[in-house]
């Protein structure tokens, strides 16, 4: 018997012109699940003028992790970031071979080992802003980290300080997002003089970095993520043209603005909200400094961390989806899917799913010890996105994370002002908490 296919998916409901544009701006993941839970792993969806099928569940990741690099092209997503930078491509942008020889000259730069004989850095530079946070100030969380981690990222991956660039690069990172890939915003955004100055001095930013690395006159200082991207710009500039450079140049510094502050952030709120992990957390931190800066070998046998960090990245991730276009026709749960067409895949759907995760809108992280292992499921587990555009410095990011919020227990007391704030999320342009989670510090403890 033939199997039959049904040519189009079935379709959400939606509002006349806007279509379901609220509901994603609002909260992607929430929308995702509820419309996987009514229509199942294939849907369509609209935001205005432009139309998705959406993938989503366990067998989508599945499916998409198997056949990512063959069917889905992520140009179509990005380019317009890339033009907004005066480029014409991007690590994120590329796809096939160009990806895979990009992304590997990338890849020590954004490795473990890239931060692995950096942890007495990390540390001081979390210590010397933990210093400037007043007791009894009341702090923006989200801001207060992204200037630990920006600072890191940028003498890490570049021994360059971005400090002096902060403000200017988070409103030009912020509105780039909104308007050139999320498409929250409306263009108009980057005609507002405040754009203009805060995109001159991200290119400025950029320049700064590029003449710091000048071979002839730079600094003596170890290999780094941009020592290897110049060095391909000067070996293979058809490869890498000079035009193409700022967005390798500035990918760590909105990388750190971006995805790691904003899962920080989440962490420190999930911490401070359940006072019996914190208490632990607290005491696995000042057991891995007991005998000073901690080593690789002691942060990979962390535990209470790890799976605050697992259960973070769980419940509040950065990337709740991810967009692609199909480069060919491809059949999926009973559909066809035609070339040419925009597929969100709704990557972190499982991520609320109780048959995976029972009670999954609580913080548990007993869910990664080894009797549940609930993230081992197949398909069940995709914060860094999954397939060959999986998140480069995913394992950088997860050592980061951790022992910065190591020293930050270590080193302060915390509490949420008010104490009784429940988390807010603002979905623009990725999900952080709103400038109302505000800590501030009660007691210097080491």
């Amino acid at each position: 018997m033939t199997k039959q296919i049904s040519s189009l998916p079935p379709v959400t409901a939606g509002l006349p012109v806007l279509g379901n544009a609220l509901d994603m701006a609002q909260d992607i993941r929430d929308f995702l699940l509820r419309q996987y839970l009514k229509h199942g792993p294939i849907f369509r969806v609209r935001a205005l003028n432009r139309s998705y099928t959406v993938i989503a569940g366990v067998e989508a990741n599945l499916f998409a992790t198997k056949e990512s690099r063959r069917l889905f092209s992520s140009h179509d997503f990005w380019y317009e970031q890339d033009e907004e930078m005066g480029a014409l491509r991007s690590l994120i942008s590329m796809d096939g071979d160009d990806h895979v020889r990009f992304r590997k000259v990338q890849q020590r730069g954004y490795s473990r080992s890239a931060i692995n004989g950096s942890y007495e850095q990390v540390v001081a530079i979390t210590r010397a802003e933990l210093q400037q946070w007043g007791s009894g100030k009341a702090l923006s969380a989200h801001y207060a980290i992204q200037r630990i981690i920006t600072e890191q990222l940028g003498q890490l991956a570049a021994h360059f300080s971005p400090r002096a660039y902060l403000d200017d690069m988070i409103v030009f990172v912020r509105t780039l997002l909104l308007t050139k890939v999320t498409r929250m915003r409306p263009q108009a955004l980057l005609r507002l003089p405040a754009y203009g100055r805060a995109k001159a001095r991200a290119f400025e930013l950029a320049d700064k970095v590029i003449a710091a690395h000048d071979p002839d006159t730079a600094v003596s200082h170890p290999p780094d993520l941009i020592d290897d991207v110049l060095a391909l710009a000067r070996e293979d500039p058809d490869f890498l043209p000079e035009r193409d450079l700022r967005p390798a140049i500035l990918g760590p510094f909105i990388a750190g603005l971006d995805t790691v502050s904003s899962t920080m952030a989440f962490m420190l709120y999930a911490l401070l909200k359940h006072p019996h992990i914190l208490v632990r957390a607290t005491a696995e931190a000042d057991e891995l400094f007991a005998d000073g800066i901690p080593t690789p070998a002691m942060l990979r046998n962390v535990d209470v961390l790890h799976r605050v960090t697992l259960e973070t990245l769980r419940m509040y991730p950065i990337a709740p989806a991810i967009t692609r276009t199909a480069v060919e026709s491809f059949e999926f749960a009973g559909h066809t899917v035609p070339a040419g067409e925009q597929v969100i895949i709704a990557t972190t759907v499982p991520h609320y799913l109780p048959e995976l995760y029972p009670n999954p809108y609580t913080f548990d992280i007993d869910r990664y010890l080894p009797e549940r292992k609930e993230n081992r499921q197949p398909g069940a587990y995709a914060p860094f996105a999954l397939g060959h555009h999986t998140c480069l410095g995913a394992g950088f990011a997860e050592v980061e994370m951790i022992l910065t919020m190591a020293t930050m227990l270590h080193a302060v007391q915390l509490e949420m002002s008010p104490r009784n704030y429940d988390l807010k999320i603002d979905p623009a342009p990725t999900p952080h908490p709103d400038k109302n989670f505000r800590v501030q510090v009660v007691a210097r403890r080491h």
